[in-house]
């Protein structure tokens, strides 16, 4: 092999691996402020995952108008969290209200609303970034209302108990109900 060539094909990797350095230490620095958290859910032999980043409300306007200077407007995509984004593992079929999202694992996100928020399930699970998701590949998108409590919820939650999946943040909290196919 010639002189030039090696030092060439020595440049090209030395700038790989020094790129994929440079995106770890953003991904690691990106989480220490959202770190990633997982909700597990274990019923009989139902088992559900959702693997999220968690930001803070830092005094911060979470949801409302862009007026207001929310963090997230309302009627606005929302990747149901940070970083990457959120995803829901389920080993059964479940029943969404009327849909079926079969065993698998899918990206979930959300539109905010004052009253209500829609709640998208999408084929691509493995996206990074706030961009938003080729709607296309949407499997449904469901409507559930959202409730207010008087506690404020600090860092953005989702839990998942019997009556469904729970997402909470700031006075906001939302039950997107599921049962399983018999």
């Amino acid at each position: 092999m010639n002189k030039l060539l090696k030092k060439g094909l020595i440049t090209v990797v030395f700038l790989g691996v020094l790129g994929y350095a440079a995106f770890r230490i953003v991904i690691n620095e990106t989480k220490k402020n959202s770190p990633q958290d997982i909700a597990a859910f274990v019923d009989d032999d139902l088992e559900i995952q959702v693997v999220y980043c968690q930001p803070l409300k830092k005094g911060r306007t979470v949801f409302g108008t862009e007026s207001e200077g929310a963090l997230q407007p309302y009627g606005q995509y929302w990747r149901l969290g940070a970083n990457e984004a959120t995803t829901v593992e389920t080993n059964q079929t479940l029943i969404i209200e009327g849909n079926e999202l079969e065993k698998g694992i899918y990206s979930i996100y959300a539109i905010p609303g004052r009253e209500t928020w829609k709640i998208g399930f999408n084929k691509e699970a493995d996206r990074w970034g706030a961009g938003e998701p080729n709607y296309e590949k949407d499997l449904f998108v469901v409507e559930v209302p959202v409730y207010y409590t008087k506690e404020t919820t600090e860092q953005f939650n989702i839990n998942i108990t019997k009556e469904g999946i729970v997402f909470k943040w700031d006075t906001s909290k939302v039950i997107l109900p599921f049962t399983v196919t018999e």
